[in-house]
Order: C-alpha cells, then structure tokens, then sequence
C-alpha cells in the first residue's frame, strides 16, 4: 500500500513538472520593431511640382531605422545645373504600424523640419512640411513640400517605390 502511495505521488509530481514546461509560449514569430520593418533603398518615380507645372524622374530613397520607432529618410537627388536638388537626410521621423483590411501599414511622419545643407561650397537653408511616409510590404509612398534654398514656392514632391 505504501508503494502505491509513492508511485502515485512520483506520477503526479512527473504530470505537474511536464504540465508547467508545456504552458509556455514557443511560437517564434518574427516580430520587428516598426522602424527596421520599412528600413531599406527604394528605387521608383519622383514627381515634383512647382506652381502647377510637373516634372517626373526616377530616383531612390533610403530609409534607416535611427532607433525603433524612428528612422531617417534620403531624398533623392536629382537635376542639374543651377536647378540641381541634392539629396538631403531628414532625421527622427516617427514610425507607426497600423493594420488595414488585413495588411500592416507602416507609415511615418512630421510636420515640418529645418536645417542648411552645403552645395558647392554654399549654405542652402531648406524646409520639409508635411512628410508622410506609408510602407506596405516592399512598397512605399513618400509625400512632402520642399522649400528650398532661395526658391520663393515649395517644391511639392511625391515617390513610390519598390526595395
């Protein structure tokens, strides 16, 4: 009888410990901060608009994750001569995830920075308003108006592209 008694507590005592190692949570989703998520060169068409008048270009962009919930943003260069638009970095754009119709949507924006930049040996003031970035797999959307250098009206500037 006392046999019975100390298999059946070794039995319950073996149940207990395979019970409470089973009841964690092994699913290896890869799950990545927003910011690496839409971090990566993107290649596609740039649109610019100046007072009405449109002009298209191909051009790549290039997003890096600054932390995970913030990444920097590489404009394009594009033009030449004396309307030559350098690439220009804008750094600390907020990221979000949000899930549309089944899809996540990264998307990221700022209302507005400043800063100078040195072309040719010349300071050139400029000032993004309204970046908006949308990521949604390999593909994304960038929307911004650029003031820049001595321009007296904002360049407004639409890409999409693809890693």
């Amino acid at each position: 009888m006392k046999i019975k008694k100390i298999m059946a507590m070794m039995i319950a005592a073996v149940v207990v410990c395979v019970g409470f190692t089973s009841c964690g949570n092994d699913d290896d989703d890869d799950v990545f901060p927003a910011a690496k998520t839409i971090e990566g060169s993107y290649s596609g068409e740039v649109t610019f608009s100046v007072m009405g008048s449109n002009s298209k270009d191909s051009g790549t962009y290039e997003i890096k994750a600054v932390d995970d919930t913030h990444i920097s943003m590489t404009t394009s260069s594009s033009g030449s001569g004396a309307m030559a638009l350098p690439s220009i970095t804008v750094d600390n754009i907020p990221v979000s995830v949000s899930n549309t119709s089944g899809t996540e949507v990264v998307s990221a924006s700022i209302p507005e920075v400043s800063g100078t930049i040195t072309v040719n040996g010349e300071e050139k003031a400029y000032t993004f308003s309204d970046i908006v970035i949308v990521n949604t797999g390999k593909k994304i959307s960038i929307a911004y108006s650029l003031q820049y250098g001595k321009m007296p009206m904002a360049i407004v500037t639409s890409f999409t592209g693809e890693k």
